[in-house]
């Protein structure tokens, strides 16, 4: 009778186990809950139950295993504020061949933001060069780059006094970066004067500001080109190189 039980003792631990290892268990029934009172010598359990009154019994509505993934959460999208719009209020496409163009815009709210895109001329550079391994032979390569006369220039201004806020651009030779893409961003409160110059550049601008503060009620709903400019717009892209088209001069 003792071995009998030992090894029903084995089985059932061996089940439990599995279970466990499973990642679901089933819950255990009423009766094998029992009830605090005496025991007697059977496996069965008697005496008065008692009543937990320290807590409030719920139905629980699902036992099954959860398929839900562990470790993530669900964020909720950052609420946009409709006064945070920005639409377009200028934009300007052109051939610069050391030449530019010029407006002012009294800003009220900023920020104003400038959006460019530009096409540089491109370049063939021929290098030579001696060869560090074998016979140190002299080399030359060849390979296409932005021409170093090719710049774009933003300059925003203090349309009266001419104090400098932003200055930037595309163009090694000018010491600005080469990226193709950029958003600048203003957060000065004045009245602006932005000026676009360039040279062996083809380059598209567009500027940006809040219709609400810069503008009257009535003016506001004429605007058709808006979107909210968040951070991710003032990113810097990727270089990518282009091909020159002297056609579009």
């Amino acid at each position: 009778m003792m071995k009998q039980s030992y090894i029903t003792a084995i089985g059932a631990f061996a089940i439990i186990s599995i279970l466990l290892s499973a990642g679901c268990v089933a819950p255990p029934t009423e009766k094998s809950l029992g009830s605090i009172g005496s025991t007697s010598g059977s496996n069965e359990v008697t005496g008065t139950p008692t009543t937990q009154s320290f807590v409030t019994e719920e139905t629980v509505a699902d036992f099954g295993c959860s398929t839900a993934p562990l470790g993530y959460s669900t964020f909720l999208p950052t609420t946009q504020i409709p006064a945070d719009i920005a639409c377009r209020i200028y934009a300007k496409s052109a051939y610069y061949s050391f030449n530019g163009s010029a407006f002012s815009f009294d800003l009220k709210n900023p920020p104003m933001y400038i959006q460019y895109t530009v096409i540089p001329k491109n370049v063939t550079v021929t290098k030579a060069f001696t060869s560090r391994s074998g016979d140190r032979s002299d080399q030359v390569i060849t390979y296409s780059d932005y021409s170093p006369t090719s710049y774009f220039e933003v300059t925003v201004s203090n349309k009266t006094s001419g104090q400098v806020y932003l200055q930037d651009g595309f163009g090694g030779a000018k010491g600005y970066s080469t990226y193709l893409n950029r958003t600048l961003k203003v957060l000065n409160r004045d009245t602006m004067f932005v000026e676009l110059k360039g040279n062996d550049i083809q380059a598209t601008a567009t500027i940006w500001v809040k219709p609400v503060g810069n503008f009257n009620e009535t003016e506001i709903p004429s605007f058709t080109d808006c979107a909210y400019l968040d951070a991710n717009r003032a990113s810097i892209p990727t270089p990518v190189q282009t091909t020159y088209n002297p056609s579009t001069t």
